[in-house]
């Protein structure tokens, strides 16, 4: 009975290391897991924004404008020929889109 309480105190000092080892390797991996949720909404929201920069460069058809300049065709963007109000206001397309002469 002496060699039976021995082989079983034996075990439980196993059993009782491999519980803190598995508890130790629970907390390790769930601080992990809490850094990889960090780092994935990290990057989520630098996609968002990334996709939002690329979205607000996409010319949509209806944006697309042909002009006709001295029997020559040229095909620009609203958004080039407005952005003459603020890069060249004294421009002719700075002062077309300025608002100042409307009727």
């Amino acid at each position: 009975t002496t060699e039976l309480l021995i082989a079983l105190e034996t075990e439980r000092e196993i059993l009782t290391r491999e519980r803190r080892d598995l508890e130790e390797d629970r907390t390790r991996l769930e601080l992990e897991a809490a850094e990889g949720r960090r780092t994935l909404e990290k990057d989520r929201a630098a996609l968002n924004a990334e996709i939002a920069g690329v979205e607000g460069m996409v010319v949509k058809p209806e944006d697309r404008v042909q002009l006709n300049i001295g029997g020559k065709r040229f095909e620009t963007t609203r958004r080039t020929l407005t952005a003459a109000r603020t890069v060249a206001p004294y421009s002719y397309f700075g002062a077309m889109f300025s608002g100042r002469y409307e009727g």
